[in-house]
């Protein structure tokens, strides 16, 4: 019989923190880019949107996660 599977990753506030600004700077960024891109691009205004705005919650996620391991 094999043993139950472990994920080697634990949560940790740094992460948790830094999933939480990554979500927050997704859904502050899309509304602003999805409008900005149907006058620019209305044809393909959700899928530059949404690129637009993962690119925001990567760097908030980085940013975030700086944030976090400072603190104490």
């Amino acid at each position: 019989m094999t043993s139950a599977y472990k994920p080697n990753m634990r949560w940790t506030k740094d992460e948790a923190g830094a999933i939480l600004a990554a979500t927050t700077g997704f859904f502050f960024a899309n509304p602003p880019a999805l409008e900005m891109t149907t006058q620019l691009i209305p044809r393909h205004a959700h899928t530059v949107a949404v690129l637009v705005s993962f690119a925001v919650a990567v760097l908030a996620h980085s940013v975030g996660l700086r944030a976090m391991k400072k603190l104490p």
